[in-house]
């Protein structure tokens, strides 16, 4: 197997861009982790999400362009690739990262201010509705009444008038 110089070199540049990559999604996940200090939950979240990227990037890196084996030069390229990222580019690009992140949560604030004021004007509309309703539920509640029947003519017996249950009924009543 022969090794040739410029294919090294040529790895190695890439290694190196594929560090200066990582170090730039890193910086542009920087104000979403500012912004939300105190969650730290979402902190280690992103964080997690970032180093299985990152693993997940090198490996590939390393099946497709180190042929599948894994080459120390080439992780020293990736290393020296987010340090020339982190001492170099990262003062030159965080202004305009922190522009571009206050530009696009502007912006989504903008595009939830509608969705806000239907969320605003359904909530009153339910409390109004709410009282409307509760406030004729006594004009609106059916009562049920039981009602008396008098037999205008007993079908046994066939006389007319009340029957001897209502008969029974009222003399009771009377001492």
């Amino acid at each position: 197997m022969e090794v040739y110089i410029w294919q090294q070199l040529s790895d190695w540049g890439l290694a190196m861009l594929l560090g200066i990559v990582c170090g730039t999604v890193y910086d542009l996940l920087r104000p979403l982790r500012l912004q939300h200090r105190r969650s730290h939950a979402l902190t280690h979240l992103v964080d997690a999400v970032y180093i299985l990227t990152v693993l997940l990037c090198v490996f590939l890196f390393t099946l497709r362009i180190g042929q599948g084996e894994f080459r120390l030069f080439m992780l020293c390229a990736f290393l020296c690739g987010l340090a020339v990222y982190y001492l170099l580019l990262s003062r030159l690009l965080r202004p305009l990262w922190d522009f571009w992140a206050d530009a696009a949560a502007e912006f989504l604030a903008l595009l939830w201010k509608p969705i806000a004021i239907v969320g605003n004007a359904a909530k009153k509309m339910a409390i109004s509705t709410k009282k409307y309703f509760q406030f004729l539920r006594k004009y609106a509640t059916i009562k049920r009444y039981r009602w008396d029947f008098t037999l205008m003519h007993d079908h046994f017996s066939g006389k007319g008038g009340r029957s001897r249950h209502e008969k029974r009924k009222k003399g009771k009543k009377k001492p």
